[in-house]
């Protein structure tokens, strides 16, 4: 399905099925999008992406299965459960990164980069709200047990401003129209 912003990209075309009865089908005639890097680069981006996306999600899917006091407050587990769409967000991206092919559509495009860099920001400014809550908490009180539950949340916030760095890697250019 194509959203509104993309819909004039699409050509409605007859093609012949197998049994040569016509079909109409969306074609794309849109423009075409590259990576700007080489390729030794690229591999290492994706590879970079898909580990961090991954160290991300593991430190706050370990933060969620720890059970603590620490968690048992509001203002500390609230931004690590809404954490959780922005980690599957970039998981989606990096999905369309590995499947991408050496051009992508428009529409791709939009989905891989703009996802690295709005859901990892998004997800280390939540991180941080936690990591701030636990601070709280900690000086109300909370023992030093906890501290499992700040190195996750830490390391989350960590993976995704490496993931928001590294986004330069994953730049795209239109390509030149064909006549």
């Amino acid at each position: 399905m194509v959203s509104r912003k993309y819909v004039g990209d699409y050509r409605l075309e007859n093609i012949p099925d197998r049994r040569g009865k016509l079909k109409t089908v969306p074609v794309y005639r849109g423009p075409l999008f590259r990576f700007k890097a080489k390729e030794t680069v690229l591999k290492r981006a994706k590879l970079r992406c898909l580990i961090l996306t991954a160290a991300a999600s593991a430190a706050l899917l370990t933060t969620m299965l720890i059970h603590t006091e620490l968690l048992q407050r509001l203002y500390v587990v609230m931004p690590l459960i809404l954490c959780l769409f922005p980690a599957v967000m970039l998981w989606t991206g990096v999905y369309h990164l590995y499947t991408a092919g050496k051009t992508v559509p428009r529409d791709k495009c939009d989905k891989m980069h703009a996802r690295f860099a709005g859901w990892s920001v998004v997800l280390l400014v939540l991180c941080v709200l936690s990591l701030l809550g636990q601070i709280a908490a900690y000086m109300n009180g909370a023992g030093g047990k906890d501290a499992a539950v700040t190195v996750c949340t830490f390391i989350a916030i960590v993976c995704s401003a490496l993931v928001f760095r590294g986004k330069s890697d994953l730049t795209m250019e239109e390509l030149p129209a064909e006549e």
